[in-house]
């Protein structure tokens, strides 16, 4: 590996008027904090008279430089550089304002690159998801659409630091920026190399990202293939992050690996899984000295936590265990293997975002997301890669939600569903429904079961969709109302507590009236076991304030008998007062509803 590490100055580093730092297509968004931003600020703000303060490094891909404009690509540091160039923008922004042409005709020609025939060109550029808003950003204009909004506010955070400063203030900060904050730009003329060397560099102590660490593996090793694979693996994986925007991609690493293992991934061992899954599928790889690395390698720690798992000590896992590979893997060609990522991650992101353009399956895809089932998307992404059509996906989809809704509700074990849905994706795309049936059946808690759990189960703040979920289908079942909660909008209709959250503050009985004394003795105690059951939610449009008052369940009364949703509507006929003797009853009746509901598949 070849390497020529210089320090520059920010002045030197972007001085060269032939140079132009290109952020490619591959790289993910930017997502600077206002603390990083912050940091970045306060590092050179207090530098004293001839103090240098060190930026961190880049890595350059880069090639033999010609008369033209020469395109450096950041294989790393586009964070910081992205960054530093917005905060240069900010200063000249303000310096334009005060009037100061010299510093800004100075900083503009820092911040663009200019050819022998006069073309002139940003000096970092962006061809990732953010190039259109940040180049409106630069011109102070604002995005149609904001999609990312940590930029937005970088911009919004640098110009109001900028702001706050006197104007001698920030001509000092700019000359310290440029003049004594250093860069180590390492220059590597080959693709492999620099995709190497990202891994084992570690700026601010800051852990490498899993999508990271995978993008270097696929993109390095595909340089070690060839050219056109090389080229091959930038364009898929920059279509990969177009097509994962908005979503957690580490998570979607895992649920491809249980789809392609056809086994349960624990958290821990992603980016090792893949490493080896790679390793040991992709054709060219056979040949690459360190494959006997893969052939029983245990995989490497990382921190993704399961977004879909109610309790946190599912994801606590020992070191010694490893990914199990369900069995053979079978051989195919990097362009094969690179495809089927994207395409995987492309039916990940209509599952997740239930943007399928099919308006039953994207129902029924909402309700999963809804009931929190994210431990199914394996299952389901491999079904649908595999060419499963519309009218089985969507049985599937109605047996899984039933099956799902349960186990969550009877708090069965998160790592047996990662389990159950690692054995489901082994079933025939072709036709399923079997296979799905028969799993389905062995692990699916019993109808007393489900009762019980259903009318004792607490839906707090984080299950509070799952909530929601159960009331609307069991809404809908009983009053044929679903065309009402789609004109009234998912927006407007929220979960509605009967009994307040909060009984006990001078607020809440300011806003709620006095349950505390409505309830009766012992009130503050009973009350947490009661105010988060089934049987204490309803659905409600609108905002609802009943007053004080001695009986404050009579107030909200009123406003129920105006809903438009049928069970709301129909609290003050059915119950003349509400407390936690009716919290009981409604609770099992709902139960009784969720039986029939949501049987066993």
């Amino acid at each position: 590996m070849i390497i020529k590490p210089t320090s520059l100055t920010m002045s030197q580093l972007l001085g060269s008027k032939n140079e132009q730092y290109v952020i490619p297509a591959y790289q993910r968004r930017f997502s600077w904090k206002e603390k990083q931003l912050a940091e970045l600020w306060h590092d050179i703000d207090i530098l004293g008279t001839q103090d240098t303060h060190l930026l961190g490094s880049i890595v350059c891909l880069t090639g033999a430089h010609t008369a033209g404009i020469n395109q450096l690509e950041l294989v790393d540091g586009q964070q910081r550089l992205t960054s530093l160039c917005i905060l240069l923008h900010c200063i000249k922004d303000r310096l334009n304002e005060e009037g100061q042409e010299d510093e800004v005709r100075e900083l503009g020609a820092m911040l663009h690159a200019k050819a022998p025939n006069g073309d002139v060109a940003a000096k970092i550029r962006l061809d990732s998801l953010d190039a259109d808003e940040f180049r409106k950003h630069v011109k102070g204009e604002t995005p149609e659409r904001v999609f990312n909004t940590d930029l937005a506010h970088a911009f919004t955070c640098l110009r109001e630091l900028v702001a706050d400063k006197t104007m001698e203030d920030v001509k000092q900060f700019l000359y310290r920026l440029v003049n004594e904050s250093i860069i180590v730009r390492l220059d590597v003329t080959n693709a492999k190399d620099a995709f190497k060397l990202f891994e084992t560099i570690n700026n601010r102590g800051l852990k490498l990202s899993p999508p990271d660490i995978i993008k270097n593996f696929i993109l390095g090793n595909a340089a070690r293939f060839g050219e056109r694979q090389l080229d091959l693996a930038r364009e898929k994986w920059g279509e990969l992050l177009c097509n994962l925007d908005g979503v957690n991609v580490e998570t979607f690493f895992r649920y491809f690996l249980v789809a392609s293992l056809k086994s349960r991934v624990r958290a821990s061992f992603v980016i090792g899984g893949f490493k080896k899954l790679f390793m040991q599928s992709v054709w060219e790889a056979e040949k690459l000295p360190e494959i006997h690395w893969y052939a029983d390698s245990p995989a490497e720690p990382d921190e993704i936590a399961d977004e879909d798992a109610d309790d946190p000590e599912e994801n606590e896992l020992t070191a010694e265990e490893e990914l199990e590979f369900a069995g053979p893997i079978s051989r195919i060609p990097f362009r094969e293997f690179i495809n089927r990522l994207t395409t995987f991650a492309k039916i990940y992101a209509q599952i997740y975002n239930a943007a399928t353009g099919n308006a039953k399956l994207d129902r029924r895809l909402r309700n999963l997301k809804m009931i929190k089932s994210l431990q199914s998307y394996g299952f389901l992404m491999s079904m649908r890669a595999g060419g499963c059509d519309d009218v089985t996906f969507e049985k599937v989809l109605e047996l899984t939600e039933a099956f799902m809704l349960r186990r969550h509700v009877c708090r069965e074990r998160s790592s047996e569903n990662e389990s159950i849905f690692g054995r489901l994706c082994g079933a025939d795309p072709a036709s399923p429904l079997e296979m799905a049936v028969e799993v389905y059946r062995e692990f699916c808690p019993t109808d007393d079961q489900f009762r019980e759990s259903f009318a004792s189960v607490e839906f707090g703040t984080n299950l509070i969709e799952r909530a929601r979920y159960c009331l609307e289908q069991i809404e809908v079942t009983n009053h044929g109302s679903y065309q009402e909660l789609a004109v009234l909008g998912p927006e407007n209709v929220h979960v509605e507590h009967i009994i307040p959250l909060k009984i006990k503050s001078k607020k809440a009985k300011e806003e709620w009236g006095d349950w505390p004394s409505y309830l009766g003795d012992k009130s503050d105690l009973r009350h947490p076991r009661y105010v988060s059951r089934i049987g204490n939610l309803t659905l409600f449009a609108g905002s609802l304030n009943i007053g004080a008052s001695n009986n404050p369940y009579s107030r909200k009364k009123a406003a129920y008998k105006e809903s438009s949703i049928r069970m709301t509507n129909e609290l003050p006929k059915r119950f003349s007062d509400f407390r936690f003797a009716q919290v009981d009853k409604r609770s099992t009746t709902l139960a009784d509803s969720a039986i029939k509901l949501w049987p066993i598949p």
